[in-house]
């Protein structure tokens, strides 16, 4: 299973858009696609009330939803599941794409918006990158794609060993 994730250091640089644009394009190709996306300031699955709430509410460790659209997981716990954990359980996938998890180790793509993500990329200083996806050029000894280059993005992944 091949794992990229794609970090920036600001909200609203363009993570989210570039990886909804990749997952038809890596499906396209055959892959099986997950996505693992970092909730850093937490999240609520369910409404209040609702029983998969009233069953994490309980005490229960672990609550599936199940249906025809598909299924959810939630785990609680006294720690955050590191990215290794998580992609066990998504373990049926040809290829995981990781939202955030900035000091996870793996393949990284930096996704940088002159404006929103500071003054200078993050790679420049950091040379575990594998990538840069921006809106500016810099020069840097990785990859470069444009934000909105998601078919150069997408087929650097899978050619990636």
């Amino acid at each position: 299973m091949k794992t990229v994730s794609f970090v920036a250091t600001a909200s609203n640089s363009g993570k989210t858009t570039l990886i909804e644009k990749l997952i038809p394009l890596l499906k396209e190709r055959g892959l099986t696609v997950g996505v693992l996306k970092h909730a850093s300031k937490g999240f609520d699955p369910e409404q209040p009330g609702k029983d998969s709430w009233r069953f994490q509410e309980a005490g229960a460790d672990i609550v599936a939803l199940a249906g025809p659209g598909g299924t959810v997981l939630m785990r609680s716990g006294e720690r955050e599941l590191d990215p290794e954990d998580l992609n066990h359980i998504l373990g049926t996938c040809d290829i995981v794409l990781r939202e955030g998890f900035k000091s996870a180790g793996g393949d990284r793509i930096e996704v940088f918006r002159s404006g929103i993500s500071g003054t200078r990329p993050l790679c420049l200083d950091d040379p575990s990158f594998i990538a840069l996806a921006t809106d500016t050029k810099f020069e840097v000894d990785i990859l470069q794609f444009g934000l909105n280059d998601a078919s150069g993005v997408a087929k650097f992944i899978e050619e990636r060993e």
